[in-house]
């Protein structure tokens, strides 16, 4: 069986384990060489091998904030259709 070339795609890529959006801060600390944004840096990124470790990813994480602020009965119907199209007698 041949096995696919999209299986990997949505693959969130890793340097040393961690997620490479987490070094963007570093990228960050390039252009705004001080002492405190190199530590503010390494302390984003070490959270974020911490979380990493725990299999917490930048999307769960967001999905995990989404879903504490939306609650727990997610609607079928959009707003508007509702006040729209259904009688709330």
């Amino acid at each position: 069986m041949k096995i696919s070339i999209w299986r990997d795609a949505s693959r969130v890529p890793e340097a040393l384990g961690i997620p490479c959006v987490a070094y963007l801060p570093l990228f960050i600390w390039l252009f705004h060489m001080k002492t405190w944004t190199f530590y503010t840096a390494i302390g984003v990124i070490a959270c974020y091998a911490v979380l990493a470790r725990f299999g917490l990813t930048v999307a769960v994480i967001w999905g995990k904030m989404l879903h504490f602020l939306r609650g727990p009965r997610v609607l079928a119907r959009p707003w508007w259709w509702r006040n729209r199209f259904d009688d709330n007698e």
